[in-house]
């Protein structure tokens, strides 16, 4: 089965490795110009050309496929509910949902049963996922395109927190940073439990454009100095253009912390712009909390669409 996940920059694509269920082999392919907006695909046609270009290419005959939607519209929400018969979960997860989806008729919305936390045995955790159906839509359309049969849509957070289960940390509470081009998505995981997800609208191309500002260089020479140089003044370039956005990530663990009363213990930095030489020192030095790059680069920029494959986790 194929995992597919259609970044604003990139398009990521992902084979499960049959033996051991882990992440096998990765593709990544440049997303064409003006065909995705906030998750919703606006040109299929030219979407699935591009995939089946790398299909043909690498002579993939995968007759199935899931595919995982970053959207800011989707949500991914921990309920709890006082324990009660299966039957009964469906009519109390309606009222739930509809306090933060009035207009549950445009989204499709699925939930699974998370296991009972330690001393809490009488309340039944419940993890609702949903998305707009004018987004879910076009991701069908996509697959018949393709001509290949859909075996799941899931949402970036809940792809992200399978893939982290099985491949990251069991210990402490992790903030997962997704550093992509276009948006930061920032997802904490504590002691294995999902916690929270927030799509924030900044990314990777406002820090070219500040380096291109910089350095008055043109934006596909400032994109090329961003992945190949050691810039030198890259801590005095992310503090006066990211300080409002780091100041926003900060606020989530303050959430975190008035809430449950804990701290973040490490962050995982992933995506294009995670290995950026210097952000890895200025994040740690900002938060004062242990930050991790992934050293493979399947873990750095392929978790949600691997995610998306571990169906029942």
């Amino acid at each position: 089965m194929l995992g597919i996940e259609i970044g604003n920059a990139n398009i990521k694509i992902v084979l499960k490795d049959k033996k051991n269920r882990l992440l096998g082999s990765t593709y990544l392919v440049k997303t064409p110009s003006n065909v995705i907006t906030d998750g919703k695909i606006m040109d299929i046609n030219t979407v699935a050309e591009a995939i089946r270009e790398v299909l043909r290419e690498n002579n993939i005959r995968e007759k199935r496929v899931c595919f995982s939607i970053s959207s800011s519209q989707n949500i991914l929400r921990e309920i709890t509910l006082p324990k009660m018969k299966e039957e009964e979960v469906e009519k109390a997860l309606e009222y739930e949902v509809e306090q933060y989806i009035p207009d549950t008729y445009n989204y499709v919305i699925d939930f699974k049963f998370l296991p009972p936390l330690e001393g809490n045995g009488e309340k039944l955790r419940v993890l609702v996922a949903s998305s707009p159906k004018e987004i879910v839509e076009k991701y069908v359309k996509l697959s018949e395109a393709l001509k290949l049969y859909l075996e799941a849509i899931d949402i970036y957070a809940n792809s992200l927190y399978k893939a982290f289960k099985k491949v990251g940390e069991k210990d402490g509470t992790v903030a997962i940073i997704d550093f992509g081009s276009s948006t930061t998505n920032v997802t904490l995981v504590s002691h294995g439990n999902f916690v929270l997800n927030k799509l924030l609208e900044f990314g990777g191309k406002k820090l070219t454009q500040a380096i291109a500002s910089s350095f008055n260089l043109d934006f596909d020479t400032a994109e090329e100095y961003k992945k190949t140089r050691e810039i030198e003044n890259i801590e005095e370039i992310l503090r006066e253009n990211f300080s409002e956005e780091f100041q926003m990530v900060s606020r989530i663990f303050d959430f975190f912390y008035a809430t449950y009363h804990k701290t973040v213990d490490k962050i995982l930095l992933i995506g294009g712009n995670a290995r950026l030489k210097g952000l890895k020192e200025y994040v740690k030095d900002y938060f004062k909390v242990e930050v991790i790059i992934p050293e493979e680069e399947k873990y750095l920029y392929f978790l949600p669409a691997y995610g998306c494959l571990l169906r029942g986790e």
